[in-house]
């Protein structure tokens, strides 16, 4: 608590300039003479700050000074400046007015990293309302109803309570608790939403929910989502895609310069319009029925774009 203090103590002083002792401990809920006892454990750890009497004197700080001459080293301020550049590029959340303030203090920035922000930065206002009801729900434990297509396309009306944001290949999604079914007997289930699927998006008004607010272990979601390795072969010439968009330790290549890779997808939309991506580079070995799948997606391709080809 009182490192807390003698820290927000100094972020005022670097902001206001100037203060009294006794507006201090107003702010802080303490004695006058506590605040006296922190000025002097600042002045203590080598920052300039001092009191000064009569008709306009104070608690001030030396004239010009910044943080970075005590508290933090150029590599912890560098490690803190990055984070926020980084949350500053992530559509949604704005960390600007912190990453300017921050900036200030410091009296420095970055000038050896650069961002670009996402090509989809321009975010839809609908989506951005959906995005702050979620994270507006998860700090007031508000059940959300909503209408959500899937990644196979199939539409459904969902209730669900969200306890985490999750931002992943450039879109974010939300996790969390769906009530149980009393039609089905089918207990309370922990699932992922992706946020740009959702429509209709609403508080569930006078429904206090008795849901948990703590996801489950990851060993608990391993043994519910866990889905069966899918053993795929990508010819050489995709390599830079494959090694891109896939987990380094799940890469093998083979003598003939072909990547072998094992992988744990589930098995739907998303699996097979990844696979088809790869055109004829790609071959799956195991297991048999996504290698049937994909070939039967393939001359359904080829079948409708020889019908639309009147040359043929």
């Amino acid at each position: 608590m009182e490192r807390n203090r003698l820290f927000n103590i100094l972020l005022l002083l670097l902001e206001e300039k100037k203060t009294t002792a006794p507006e201090l401990a107003r702010r802080f809920e303490v004695s006058v003479r506590t605040i006296y006892r922190d000025i002097d454990r600042l002045s203590a750890a080598g920052i300039p700050v001092y009191t000064s009497t009569g008709k306009h004197g104070g608690i001030h700080l030396m004239d010009n000074y910044v943080m970075d001459k005590s508290l933090l080293s150029e590599e912890e301020q560098n490690e803190i400046l990055l984070g926020l550049y980084s949350v500053s590029a992530i559509p949604h959340l704005n960390g600007n007015r912190m990453l300017t303030r921050l900036t200030t203090l410091f009296d420095h920035k970055l000038d050896w990293i650069e961002f670009e922000h996402s090509p989809w930065g321009s975010v839809p206002d609908q989506e951005m309302n959906r995005f702050h009801l979620v994270k507006q729900a998860i700090f007031a434990r508000q059940l959300l109803a909503f209408h959500y297509i899937d990644s196979n396309g199939l539409a459904s009306e969902q209730t669900a309570l969200p306890v985490k944001l999750i931002f992943k290949n450039h879109t974010w999604y939300f996790k969390g608790w769906r009530p149980p079914d009393l039609n089905t007997d089918q207990a309370e289930t922990f699932d992922t939403f992706k946020i740009k699927r959702i429509t209709h998006l609403h508080v569930v008004s006078g429904r206090d929910s008795s849901l948990s607010t703590i996801p489950p272990s990851e060993e608990d979601q391993e043994m519910v989502h866990k889905p069966p390795a899918i053993e795929v072969l990508f010819s050489s010439t995709v390599a830079y895609r494959v090694r891109d968009l896939l987990d380094p330790s799940a890469i093998r290549e083979e003598v003939d310069g072909k990547l072998y890779v094992s992988m744990e997808l589930v098995e739907d939309e998303r699996l097979y319009s990844f696979l088809l991506s790869f055109g004829g580079d790609v071959s799956v070995l195991q297991p048999a029925h996504v290698r049937h799948e994909l070939l039967r997606r393939h001359r359904r391709a080829v079948e409708h774009l020889l019908a639309d080809d009147t040359d043929c």
